[in-house]
C-alpha cells in the first residue's frame, strides 16, 4: 500500500469507523500509536462482480487496541455472480497490544466469499493478546466460501487464538419455527438476520447502524 492509504491514530485516541464496500476494491492501512483504540466495522456486499476490502493494521505503540468486525454477503448467478473478499493483516510490533477480529460471511446462489486473515506477532511483541474468528453460512451447493485464518508468532509470552467455520442454516430450527406458524422463507430470513445482526450491532454510530441494517435486511430478503 502507498502512504496515501495510511492513517495514523495518535496516542490515546479512540476512533470508531463504519465502512461499506459494494463494488471495486478498497485499501486501508492504519497505524496505532501508544494507547490508541480503533474499532472498525466493515461490510463487503457483492451482488454482481467483485467487492474487496484489503486492510493492514500496525499496532506500533504499547497499549494499542484494534477491534475489527466485518460481514460479507455475496449473491448472484452465472458469469456476473458476486465475489466478496476480505483480506486483513494485523501486525503486533510492540509489547502489550490487543487485537480482536470477528468476520462473518454469507454466500448464496453461485457466488463466492473469501476471508484471508493474518495475525503477525513480532519477536519484540511480548504480552500480545490476539483473537481471530471467522464464521460463514453457505446457502447453496453452488456457492463457495474460502477461509484462511493464520497466525505467525515469533514472541513467547502471548495469548493468541484463531478459528473458522463454514456451515448451513439450522434446518432443525427452521422446522421448529414452521411448526409454530412461521413460513420457511421467514424462518430462513430470521436466521440470516440474526447471524448478520451481531456485526451490525457492533457499529458504534447509531445512524450507521440503522442505515446499514436496512441495507443488509433488504439484501437478505432477496437471498
Amino acid at each position: 500500500m502507498t502512504d496515501d492509504n495510511k492513517i495514523v491514530f495518535r496516542n490515546g485516541e479512540h476512533h470508531a469507523e463504519p465502512l461499506v464496500v459494494e463494488e471495486g476494491s478498497r485499501n486501508r492501512h492504519v497505524v496505532l500509536e501508544a494507547g490508541a483504540i480503533l474499532s472498525m466495522t466493515a461490510f463487503v456486499l457483492a451482488t454482481e462482480g467483485t467487492a474487496q476490502l484489503s486492510l493492514e493494521a500496525d499496532l506500533a505503540g504499547e497499549g494499542a487496541e484494534f477491534h475489527f468486525n466485518a460481514l460479507f454477503v455475496a449473491s448472484g448467478e452465472g458469469a456476473s455472480a458476486g465475489r466478496a473478499e476480505i483480506d486483513v493483516r494485523v501486525n503486533h510490533l510492540v509489547p502489550g497490544c490487543t487485537s480482536r477480529q470477528l468476520v462473518k460471511g454469507i454466500a448464496a446462489d453461485e457466488a463466492t466469499g473469501l476471508f484471508s486473515g493474518m495475525v503477525h506477532v513480532s519477536r519484540d511483541a511480548q504480552r500480545t493478546d490476539a483473537a481471530q474468528r471467522n464464521q460463514n453460512l453457505q446457502l447453496s451447493d453452488s456457492a463457495h466460501i474460502f477461509t484462511r485464518p493464520q497466525l505467525e508468532i515469533y514472541a513467547d509470552d502471548v495469548k493468541c487464538s484463531h478459528g473458522a467455520t463454514v456451515g448451513r442454516l439450522d434446518e432443525e430450527a427452521i422446522y421448529y419455527m414452521r411448526q409454530r406458524g412461521v413460513s420457511e422463507k421467514e424462518a430462513r430470513r430470521m436466521q440470516m438476520q440474526g447471524f448478520a445482526g451481531e456485526i451490525i450491532e457492533r457499529c458504534e454510530s447509531e445512524s450507521a447502524r440503522i442505515s446499514i441494517g436496512e441495507k443488509i435486511s433488504a439484501l437478505i430478503d432477496r437471498l
